[in-house]
């Protein structure tokens, strides 16, 4: 509870900082196709508006047994609005999760936004698309240090990107904060 209403203190302070020293966007060569922020409500990031959790069900996201949750952590880095309130949103489910996204085929970056929200290097994450390993070891942070990884190259030719995430301790949860995809140029 007490983060929770240190978090609310820091609002002000927090947009206060937004509007005289704002943090610097991660921008990504090519073109945006789509963001989900996983958990949460739509945000806009680097300027391209993101999905929202719902609305990335209704248009073809698949993300059999995972729960999603809303968090109240400052992020290190500093982030701007849009990443802070992706960031305090996650889904995750133990040891392995997996998502289908239908999108058309073609080549894109895929990026991976993680937050360390449960104590210090607690998560070391595998990243496999359609069974094919691209990253490990990813998500391994202090707590309240977030990442975005990639640009992962990814070829879809079947109409849907499958990921799956993994933990190697069936004890520990494998999470994700966001994701976005880009054509490549």
């Amino acid at each position: 509870m007490l983060g929770k209403v240190k978090f609310l203190l820091l609002q002000p302070w927090l947009a206060l900082r937004d509007w005289g020293a704002p943090a610097q966007e991660l921008p990504a060569p090519g073109t945006f196709v789509k963001g989900i922020n996983f958990g949460g409500g739509s945000v806009v990031v680097a300027g391209d508006r993101w999905h929202s959790y719902p609305e990335a069900l209704a248009s073809g996201l698949s993300t059999p047994g995972v729960t999603a949750a809303s968090m109240a952590t400052i992020p290190r880095p500093y982030a701007s609005r849009g990443v802070r309130t992706m960031l305090n949103t996650v889904i995750f489910k133990a040891q392995t999760l997996d998502l289908e996204q239908t999108l058309p085929n073609d080549h894109y970056d895929l990026y991976l936004w993680v937050m360390e929200n449960y104590q210090t290097h607690w998560h070391s994450l595998d990243v496999m698309v359609a069974g094919q390993p691209i990253a490990e070891g990813i998500g391994h942070l202090p707590r309240g240090d977030w990442s975005r990884y990639g640009p992962y190259g990814i070829t879809i030719d079947d109409g849907r990107l499958r990921l799956s995430i993994t933990t190697h301790d069936p004890n520990i949860d494998a999470h994700v904060m966001g994701m976005s995809l880009f054509k490549r140029p």
